[in-house]
């Protein structure tokens, strides 16, 4: 619903007057997208939309203002437009015939990172997220508003370059973000100098942190792309993403910061390559800040550095071993394995301690002492193991209770929910306490609690963040999950298994049947295309036709928007146009043809 407000769309100050807004400038009554909320939209019964900030292929940016908290802030609403769509209501969001399954399994994977940030990311460097909620058939997650500019305006208003000392300091807070980040297996995807955002005293803060499709080509929704910043596996489906995703864009934001000059796009580069290390455009820029940007921006990640604690060492103490330099490193589905921080401070040198030759009193007291602590070392060895004692047998009952306790919590725990096509079910809250147990720290040999694997894609990424698992997949065709989502697994979530135990799966192959979509107008190319994307199985037939141009779709064996069956492997026959052939005049008897030419004959005697 709509919600009267005195506060400006454009900024949520206080504005009782008509006309523009002194601060901002903003127009009551501006125009927004038809597939956006309305400025004045009320959610959850707290927040006040205002205007649009940005808009991508996961979903829409608001400016808001929390009644609640009595703040300015930001609102993210997951809306792949691909997949769904606006409601004539305005607000609630509808899922496009056949996506229900993808819009389900990106609407999970939505919740679950914003849960993860706002469970744990909170002291960093990345944007605040306060809260997440469900409304409209879809979810929202509540961000704060930053007092600031985005760092590519900042470069702008400082005469189109930074020097290094100008950030330096502020860069160390990023790099550890970012590596805890990688460390729970997310990868931002997102780094460009239009979402590092510096605040009024200084700070760099990481914003638009989006699902992974979001930011990958030919993925199922639209993707959002920053050329010169994204790394070349963003656009290659075949290519791994990982740690080094973000530190190819991450050192693209410096090279641009420190030299001015925005790098080529990955894919050109990887055509020629023609990157100049920083220091050969900016002489003032540090050697060994220049060689880790160029290191880092190796357009094959193979070729990269590998981990945020090896880009440190490069940076800071001009130390080029990268330890993460391995094809065997995690994948981006998988938690990166932490690394011990690097420190920061200059390690301190020992001095040696002048020898002094001892007196006999000296060596005497030493006698004494001894002694004595000798004595004092016997009673604190007795008292010490029989504390150690108690300690065991207190931790033995403390840990199988805790056991006990998170296995039962496991059993019961309620999984984060996602609307159906009738009723929207509300989001878990992410201001609950993160899970005690997590697969990814579980070593071979131990214990692990089962995770729920349903509305997961399956592939090697999940293989690889669970080996201590072995996974049996079964493929069937499903009408409710999308095309490599797991829909079953025989051991109950939550259960206590031990690594080596066997998962038997089942992976959906896409739904049994799709609907045969409209070919008017279509070139038979481009028609047979769209029904490879759909796996439909198809012949092509010639027919001869005036109405139609030729090498277009004519007709086909079956009806627009019929059911074809692909698990049945249903073959649709195309009849493409082709020109009919001429007329020839028709043959003259040779009886006819002799009396033609006597005829012509008489006229010609005749004359």
């Amino acid at each position: 619903m709509i919600k009267e407000s005195n506060r400006c769309m454009g900024c949520m100050n206080i504005k009782e007057y008509s006309g523009p807004c002194k601060i901002c400038g903003y127009i009551d009554n501006n125009a927004y997208p038809a597939d956006c909320l309305a400025p004045g939209t009320y959610l959850n019964e707290r927040y006040i939309i205002g205007k649009l900030i940005s808009k991508n292929g996961e979903g829409c940016v608001y400016l808001a203002y929390d009644e609640t908290e009595e703040r300015t802030v930001e609102i993210r609403e997951y809306l792949p437009d691909a997949l769904c769509h606006r409601a004539s209501d305005g607000v609630t969001v509808e899922v496009n015939d056949g996506s229900l399954p993808l819009f389900k399994s990106y609407l999970s994977e939505f919740a679950d990172l914003h849960k993860t940030i706002i469970s744990s990311m909170q002291k960093s460097s990345l944007v605040r997220e306060y809260d997440i909620f469900s409304a409209g058939n879809t979810g929202y997650v509540v961000t704060e508003h930053p007092d600031g500019v985005s760092l590519e305006d900042h470069i702008s208003t400082h005469g189109g370059r930074i020097e290094w000392d100008d950030i330096s300091e502020q860069l160390k807070v990023v790099l550890a973000t970012l590596d805890i980040l990688h460390e729970k297996g997310i990868v931002h995807r997102g780094i460009s100098p239009s979402t590092v955002f510096v605040t009024t005293d200084g700070r760099l803060l990481l914003t638009s942190i989006n699902i992974s499709a979001a930011r990958t080509t030919a993925s199922q929704i639209n993707c959002e792309m920053f050329p010169g910043y994204s790394a070349y596996e963003q656009y290659e489906l075949s290519e791994r993403q990982g740690a080094w995703t973000d530190i190819y864009a991450l050192c693209a934001v410096l090279y641009n910061a420190l030299t001015g000059e925005i790098p080529p796009d990955a894919p050109s580069r990887k055509e020629n390559d023609t990157l100049k290390a920083p220091e050969d455009i900016e002489p003032e820029v540090p050697h060994n800040v220049s060689e880790a940007i160029f290191k880092g921006m190796m357009v094959n990640h193979a070729e990269r550095i590998h981990t945020i604690e090896s880009l440190t060492r490069m940076i800071y103490f001009d130390d080029d071993t990268d330890s993460g330099n391995s094809n065997n490193d995690s994948e981006n589905d998988g938690p990166i394995v932490p690394k011990v921080s690097v420190k920061l401070e200059p390690e301190r040198i020992s001095r040696e301690k002048k020898r002094t030759v001892p007196t006999k009193a000296d060596i005497q007291k030493k006698k004494e002492k001894k002694k004595k602590m000798s004595n004092i070392g016997t009673l604190i060895g007795i008292i010490v193991f029989f504390s150690l004692v108690a300690a065991l047998i207190i931790a033995i009952l403390y840990f199988a209770d805790e056991a006990q306790q998170a296995a039962a919590a496991a059993r019961t725990a309620v999984t984060t929910t996602v609307p159906t096509e009738t009723e929207t079910e509300k989001i878990t809250t992410a201001r609950t306490t993160a899970e005690k147990v997590t697969t990814s720290d579980t070593t071979a040999g131990e214990i692990l609690l089962l995770p729920d694997f349903v509305n997961r894609f399956f592939n090697p990424q999940l293989e690889s963040r669970y080996s201590m698992l072995t996974f049996v997949a079964e493929y069937d065709y499903s009408d409710e999950y999308a095309e490599g989502i797991i829909y079953e697994q025989d051991v109950e979530p939550g259960t206590q298994v031990r690594s080596g135990t066997v998962i038997n799966i089942k992976v959906s192959k896409g739904a049994a049947y799709t609907y045969l979509p409209d070919y008017i107008g279509q070139k038979l190319s481009e028609y047979t295309n769209k029904l490879v994307q759909l796996g439909v199985r198809y012949e092509v037939e010639p027919e001869e036709s005036s109405e139609v141009k030729a090498g277009y779709v004519v007709r086909c064996s079956k009806e627009i928007d019929d059911k074809v069956y692909i698990s049945e492997n249903e073959i649709v026959t195309i009849y493409y146009a082709v020109k009919p052939k001429e007329t020839e005049p028709p043959e003259i008897e040779p009886d006819e043809e002799t009396e033609a030419e006597e005829e012509i004959e008489e006229e010609i005697g005749g004359e």
